[in-house]
């Protein structure tokens, strides 16, 4: 269900109807019709609408609501048919003085039926001492008396007042811890729904990375539980009417006329065997009506057979932005052009942004229409909320977010509310990926880099020795131990050195066995650390040949090549990163389109902000379809400085850029970038 509908839709008064007691408590027959039970009751003689209401303990609109015919007058030998409550339930009469029995089913909750019923937990507890301590299936429980039509108009201001002050398409009442839940064979989306009292829309939106058909068995469910909303939504009911044979028709033909089995109609007149012109007949028909429900009130039935023709449009909508052939971008960034002498990191971002539109220059060959929206936050908090209440912010397929904590807070938030996908450039230190879907995270994090380092290491130095180089320093420590812990357990040959002052030859050599292949790896990325053991190693490679030996290297080790390029060639060293410029003939269209463009070169620094900025926006060129959403599927992007490689780990979370680029700095004296 679209919930601008809802919107809409929430504002109509809906009349509940009440349902008839039990049949046990009546003692009507009942029969089949079309698949429903219905309660019959043959009319007497002389008797009114209000003389049956008063009987059967319902009011004179539900006889009319189900019997329209009724409306008219009641006669003698006259049927009327009521609905059959479904495992004897039973609601309160239009008198509200009435109590009813409930009968427990599986997956019911207090919650749920206070729900249902328009009463309180309490209330049912105190009609009820024995659930506190929860229900059990077949347990029977006493409804306390209530206000059918005091409930609904409570369901209906429900709903407007949750959307009266949202500008967001879902309003979600956060009621619950989020549950991870695995499916289970049988279960399904609507289940979920059903389980944890939440609603389609949420469920969707929570788990953008699951599509419609992919709620089966296996699949890790993040829900949000008691987060439903009452909603109005359609139902299909039977209502009989009287209708007077004419010449020539046949139960068949009026039957085919009015859109329902022969069978149909012959079960609503048992006693008439067949149509003959002039009698009155019942003619049971089906009709929709809308109805105020929620999760406890609304059947698994019905919420199937509601959402199941329109989800995957529904999945489109929530998750996706269907804007035919363009791309609208954001870039929502502290240029501080406010400023007559901006910091070096809006310059920076100013770098970046040149970058990206270099890029755009592409999307004409690609027959995209490109639109690029750019904001100056200025660094500041309240200028950030301000663009983000800009109504095309909405409309956005991508925004690009700064570093800065809370301005990237501010702007993740919004695009989890509002289903617009961001991308985080800039910071390794925000975890809102975690548990926001639309947040894409370019750099990677620490232990995921890692994680796919040491899947390249297992594969690169299989059968190798590991020599640690131990130093005291806090760098990179985080890196290090995720290194170390793998290696050991994975069971590698270890040895460590030690490394207080400088290494000489013998404190290496002497760890080393003749014929063995051994890998070196520095506890940290220091230069301090580097100066310490870097001659020694590189003897170490060149005396003793019976032995393979290589290094193993830091990003900041990209900071160092200066001085240490060729030292680090001469070991035959790899060097593991988010991003590696190794300029030369890679960046040579780049820097020629910059100078012909700004008239100049781009600030220099690790990584390249314009370098950056182009490499995204070819990702973004190449990756983002014509409906504006970027495919998920996209395979591994190699950028000049930047490569893009997407993952989920959950339904419910963001995606991280998986791509690590491996340099190798070769003992012929090349450098080889892999990106794995």
């Amino acid at each position: 269900m679209n919930f601008k509908d809802i919107i809409a839709l929430a504002f109509l008064s809906v009349a509940a109807a009440t349902p008839l007691a039990a049949q046990t408590q009546m003692n009507l027959p009942t029969t089949q019709i079309g698949g429903v039970e219905f309660y019959r009751y043959d009319t007497s003689n002389g008797e009114s609408i209000y003389d049956i209401a008063a009987k059967l303990g319902v009011t004179k609109d539900y006889i009319i609501q189900n019997n329209p015919d009724a409306a008219d007058g009641i006669s003698g030998g006259m049927t009327l048919y009521f609905p059959v409550e479904a495992n004897g339930k039973a609601a309160a009469t239009a008198s509200g003085t009435a109590t009813a029995v409930h009968v427990v089913e599986q997956g019911e909750t207090l919650y749920g039926l206070a729900k249902r019923y328009g009463v309180t937990i309490d209330d049912l507890i105190a009609s009820n001492p024995n659930s506190e301590n929860g229900l059990k299936v077949g347990q029977k429980l006493v409804i306390p008396s209530t206000s059918t039509a005091h409930s609904t108009r409570d369901a209906n201001q429900e709903v407007i007042n949750a959307f009266s002050n949202s500008t967001a398409q879902i309003a979600v009442a956060q009621t619950g811890d989020p549950v991870i839940h695995e499916m289970k064979d049988g279960e399904s989306i609507y289940t979920l729904a059903k389980q944890y009292n939440s609603t389609i829309e949420g469920i969707i939106t929570t788990n953008p990375g699951l599509e419609p058909d992919e709620y089966i068995a296996g699949a890790r469910v993040k829900v949000i539980p008691n987060s439903a909303l009452p909603f109005i939504y359609e139902r299909t009911s039977r209502r009989n009417y009287k209708y007077e044979v004419k010449r020539g028709e046949t139960f068949a033909s009026i039957a085919k006329d009015n859109g329902i089995s022969e069978e149909e109609l012959k079960a609503a007149n048992p006693d008439m065997k067949k149509a003959k012109k002039g009698k009155t007949i019942i003619l049971p028909k089906p009709y929709a009506e809308r109805v105020t429900g929620d999760m406890a009130t609304i059947t698994l039935d019905e919420l199937r057979s509601y959402y199941e023709p329109r989800i995957n449009d529904l999945y489109d909508n929530l998750v996706g932005k269907k804007l035919e052939n363009e791309v609208n971008i954001a870039m929502v960034l502290p240029f501080q052009l406010h400023k007559s002498a901006p910091p070096k990191q809006a310059y920076l971002y100013t770098d970046f942004y040149k970058g990206f539109l270099l890029a755009l220059d592409n999307a004409t060959e690609l027959n995209k229409h490109i639109n690029l929206k750019v904001y100056d936050t200025q660094h500041n908090l309240n200028v950030t909320d301000s663009i983000l209440a800009l109504p095309e912010l909405k409309t956005m397929n991508m925004i690009i977010a700064p570093s800065e904590p809370q301005q990237l807070a501010r702007i993740n938030a919004f695009g989890k509310t509002n289903g617009v996908p961001v991308m985080n450039c800039f910071t390794t230190k925000n975890e809102d990926y975690l548990d926001n879907p639309y947040v894409y995270q370019v750099n990677t994090p620490t232990n995921e880099l890692m994680h796919n380092v040491m899947r390249w290491f297992d594969e690169q130095f299989n059968g190798y020795n590991v020599v640690f180089l131990n130093a005291s320093s806090e760098n990179d420590k985080e890196m290090f131990e995720l290194m170390r812990t793998h290696i050991t357990r994975k069971k590698y040959n270890t040895a460590t050195i030690n490394v207080s002052g400088d290494l000489s030859y013998n404190d290496i050599s002497n760890k080393m066995n003749p014929g063995s292949k051994y890998v070196f790896i520095p506890s940290s990325g220091d230069k301090a650390l580097i100066k310490k053991y870097i001659k020694a190693l590189k003897e170490v490679k060149k005396e003793r040949f019976d032995c393979d030996l290589s290094l193993i290297a830091y990003p900041e080790y990209v900071l160092y090549l200066k001085d240490y390029q060729t030292d680090l060639q001469d070991i035959d060293s790899y060097m593991f990163s988010r991003f590696f410029n190794a300029k030369g003939y890679r960046t040579r269209d780049f820097d020629a389109a910059y100078k012909a463009n700004f008239d100049g070169e781009p600030l220099t620094g690790e990584p390249y902000m314009a370098l950056y900025g182009w490499d995204a926006g070819n990702y973004l060129l190449k990756s983002l379809g014509v409906d504006g959403r970027i495919d998920e599927e996209t395979p591994l992007f190699e950028g000049v400085q930047t490569s893009f490689r997407w993952e989920r780990g959950d339904n419910w979370r963001g995606f991280t850029n998986q791509a690590v680029e491996i340099v190798h700095f070769s003992t012929d004296h090349q450098i080889t970038v892999n990106v794995k």
